[in-house]
């Protein structure tokens, strides 16, 4: 697996981890974790961690073909709205942007029209990966890595919310991680500094693949 992935995949477990200690933490019955002090708990506290990087990329995968599947019925549901201006969420660009694109890949088609929207991502991903220079395609990928994980870390803070109430305590025990309202203001916080970013960032690289469709390559 590349690096890339890696981190798409590694970055939103942390998100989803970090969110349920903050809901217990403003919990009005935290639990209490002071065992984990203790130097008979040592053991247990490593098995703990190796068993939390084992799990890491699995639920770090499964965090991000959640946020995949939200995103392609967000994409569905505004291809439906805007009447076919939305094939895919990876590449929403116009039709002078998808003209000059398909020219530069010399794509052969009698009837464009709608064909060429339902192959807007194949044309996209085409002229990224093979016509573009190197440095720019390693910026568009940075960009789409900064918008992907954003969706994700999203994703991964409201699974927390959605599992907490599940969270039984021991025996003995009265904590419990409650959708508090602090928690939720928190919350609330973080996932608009990340919605913020993850528009900038796709954004950005919908202009740039835009930009990059009106510069003559032989020339640069």
């Amino acid at each position: 697996m590349d690096q890339d992935r890696q981190i798409r995949f590694a970055i939103p477990p942390f998100f989803f981890l970090a969110s349920l200690l903050l809901g217990a933490y403003f919990s009005p019955r935290p639990p209490d974790l002071s065992f984990l002090l203790k130097p008979e708990t040592t053991k247990e506290l490593f098995g703990l961690f190796a068993a939390t990087a084992v799990l890491i990329l699995p639920v770090g995968f499964f965090i991000s073909a959640s946020s995949i599947l939200i995103l392609r019925l967000l994409a569905l549901a505004l291809n439906f709205l805007t009447k076919g201006e939305w094939p895919t969420y990876e590449a929403h660009l116009s039709e002078g942007t998808l003209g000059r694109i398909w020219d530069r890949i010399n794509f052969i088609a009698v009837h464009r029209g709608n064909v060429t929207k339902t192959l807007t991502l194949y044309a996209a991903v085409t002229f990224d990966h093979s016509m573009l220079p190197e440095g720019i395609h390693t910026w568009l990928l940075r960009r789409w890595n900064l918008f992907n994980v954003c969706c994700h870390s999203i994703v991964a803070i409201g699974l927390a919310h959605l599992v907490a109430p599940w969270f039984h305590p021991r025996k003995g025990t009265e904590w419990q991680i409650e959708n508090t309202l602090c928690w939720t203001l928190s919350t609330a916080i973080i996932i608009f500094v990340l919605a913020f970013n993850a528009v900038c960032a796709y954004r950005e690289t919908m202009a740039m693949a835009t930009f990059q469709s009106r510069i003559d390559q032989k020339k640069a």
